[in-house]
């Protein structure tokens, strides 16, 4: 395939999915009711972003079992 201009390409790109893609959490949650998943067990601290996740879960996890926590 050859395109001359990027809105060729991002229109070739949104012909590839059948439908527009869907981005909330509503099919995570549904899976995990199926699996009987929900609610969690334990507490759970999600970490997410572009930078710095290594450092903030090294930080957590030295915060956490300092206090007594099993991580």
């Amino acid at each position: 395939m050859h395109f001359t201009t990027l809105n060729q390409w991002l229109d070739w790109q949104t012909s590839l999915h059948p439908r527009e893609i869907e981005l909330g959490l509503t099919r995570c949650r549904t899976v995990a009711q199926r699996l009987n998943l929900l609610p969690p067990r334990f507490p759970i601290i999600s970490v997410a972003g572009t930078n710095g996740k290594g450092s903030s879960v090294i930080l957590l996890d030295a915060i956490l079992s300092a206090a007594g926590y099993r991580i």
